[in-house]
């Protein structure tokens, strides 16, 4: 049974038949029901599945930052949805030996506020990074984001809203467990209200103290 809520030109939420209908991202979506697969799937068919499931498990740990950083990416789909969209697009790199995903090429913040035009990363005390950077037009309350992830652990530590852009620079504790850990670092900016954000800035690989 469907129920439909604005009558007969209205969308329609529930089974009708072979069609679902649901509401998705300000969307009335209809779409019908899968048919069985009968033959099995191709070696190529199988290699772009885990490719897109190595791609989902790589942005999980990340999914709180990406509803900041891919806030408003489109229309119809943002946060996770749109981080995986844009990744698998420009991340995820296919080669003889396989599929895997570049952290150089991968973005966890999308927007059109200007980058900065130089930035660093480096480890100076216990458990912590130094973030610096200079230039790029901003506001005076645009705020930083720090992204701080371990890949081969599956961790990811950030902030979202760290110091004020202007500051230049900034020092974000980690959590303990970070402590040793070869991490991939990112950097973004956004505005107070988050209406607007950067795109990521991929600092390479820290050594934590």
């Amino acid at each position: 049974m469907a129920i439909i809520k604005n009558g007969i030109l209205g969308g329609f939420r529930g089974k009708a038949g072979t069609v679902v209908g649901y509401h998705l991202n300000g969307q009335d979506i209809m779409r019908g029901l899968a048919n069985e697969r009968s033959k099995p799937f191709t070696e190529k068919e199988l290699a772009n599945q885990q490719a897109f499931g190595d791609l989902q498990l790589w942005l999980k740990p990340l999914t709180v930052f990406l509803r900041v950083g891919f806030q408003d990416y489109a229309p119809t789909f943002q946060g996770f949805v749109a981080a995986k969209s844009y990744n698998s697009k420009n991340a995820l790199v296919r080669d003889d030996a396989g599929a895997y995903i570049d952290p150089a090429l991968a973005l966890v913040s999308f927007g059109d506020q200007e980058p900065a035009l130089t930035a660093s990363a480096v480890s100076e005390t216990e458990n912590s990074i130094t973030f610096n950077w200079e230039g790029g037009k901003c506001e005076s309350d645009d705020r930083a984001m720090f992204l701080v992830y371990d890949i081969a652990g599956g961790k990811a530590d950030y902030d979202t809203g760290a110091v004020k852009r202007r500051m230049k620079t900034g020092i974000f504790k980690l959590n303990e467990d970070f402590s040793g850990k070869a991490v991939h670092v990112y950097l973004a900016f956004v505005a107070e209200d988050r209406k607007r954000r950067s795109n990521s800035q991929y600092l390479g690989i820290v050594n934590v103290l």
